[in-house]
């Protein structure tokens, strides 16, 4: 059965966040293909956050080249904060002596979600914002 949870936290991570549904088939693909094993399941999250990474970059850009004085400014300010945060909290939970080798998962998980959080509002705001 706890060969089954870091399966179980995938899967979790799949289904919590909207901005994933693009993507969801691939990753189950990925996921199932790992039959349990965590290291395998890190490579499809990693695949995804590649992704997110791309995507968040690009509405980021896309942001940052529309703004100017103030606004963009303050857009910089609000970026590096969440950067900030985002990469604390990835590393916080990464290194949880309490959770062993979930604590990677549990990380990623985080990860991921925050990402796709991220990624979704860069983009509805470029896409509001022309």
């Amino acid at each position: 059965m706890l060969r089954y949870v870091p399966l179980l936290v995938m899967l979790t991570m799949l289904t919590t966040h909207p901005a994933m549904a693009q993507s969801d088939a691939e990753m189950k693909a990925c996921v199932d293909r790992s039959n349990g094993v965590s290291s395998a399941m890190l490579d499809c999250g990693k695949i995804e956050i590649d992704k997110f990474d791309a995507r968040l970059n690009a509405a980021y850009n896309t942001l940052i080249h529309r703004r100017h004085g103030p606004e963009r400014t303050r857009l910089q300010r609000e970026q590096r904060a969440w950067l900030k945060h985002h990469l604390q909290e990835t590393r916080r939970l990464a290194a949880d002596p309490n959770n062993g080798s979930a604590a990677l998962l549990d990380s990623q998980g985080f990860e991921l979600d925050d990402l796709s959080t991220r990624t979704v509002e860069l983009e509805k705001r470029a896409q509001k914002n022309p």
